[in-house]
């Protein structure tokens, strides 16, 4: 059977989404958007998947060179979620960082 997925929180600043296994361990994927503290600082996007529950490695960043870099972890992450799950999965990413993503597009 298939790991149980949804979405804990989804904001314009973050974003928390777990699966469950059969026995009910439970991991998250957590995406943020750090505040822009003066005009010479830019927004940084960090992201961490915790496995703990699951025993299986963690794994964090805050080195993202692409939007398509959260994309790719999300997928590795959520390999058997439904494709609903992962369609409102990706909206509320993109609305996430929609911030970091037009910083991007105007550079």
């Amino acid at each position: 059977m298939a790991n149980k997925y949804g979405i804990y929180q989804s904001s314009s600043k973050s974003c928390v989404f777990y699966k469950q296994d059969q026995d009910g361990k439970q991991s998250t994927f957590n995406i943020f958007v750090t505040p822009k503290y003066s005009a010479e600082d830019i927004k940084k996007v960090v992201a961490f998947i915790d496995n703990e529950d699951m025993n299986q490695d963690n794994w964090s960043t805050t080195e993202i060179s692409s939007i398509k870099d959260i994309f790719d972890a999300f997928g590795g992450w959520a390999t058997d979620a439904p494709l609903v799950f992962e369609m409102e999965a990706h909206k509320s990413i993109s609305d996430c960082l929609n911030s970091v993503l037009k910083k991007e597009t105007n550079e």
